[in-house]
């Protein structure tokens, strides 16, 4: 029975992480345009997010909910 209550609260937060997966991918592929991305400053041209920044957000957000959601099943019991 737990699983199933486990199973449906991620469902509830799956269509948030979805929405930070899509919109972080979107401003990773996005041009900035001028300032210190542009390439006049010697570094690489362009700031696109390492994948692994992306993958530390997600395992950090899986960690977050886990957690609370542990930590609310430890104050109902």
């Amino acid at each position: 029975m737990e699983l199933s209550a486990f199973v449906k609260t991620i469902y509830k937060f799956l269509p948030g992480i979805c929405l930070l997966l899509i919109t972080s991918n979107c401003f990773a592929q996005s041009n900035p345009g001028g300032g210190l991305c542009d390439g006049n400053d010697g570094g690489p041209d362009g700031c696109p997010l390492d994948t692994g920044v992306i993958v530390l957000v997600v395992v950090a957000v899986i960690f977050a909910v886990t957690n609370l959601y542990r930590q609310k099943k430890s104050l109902q019991a």
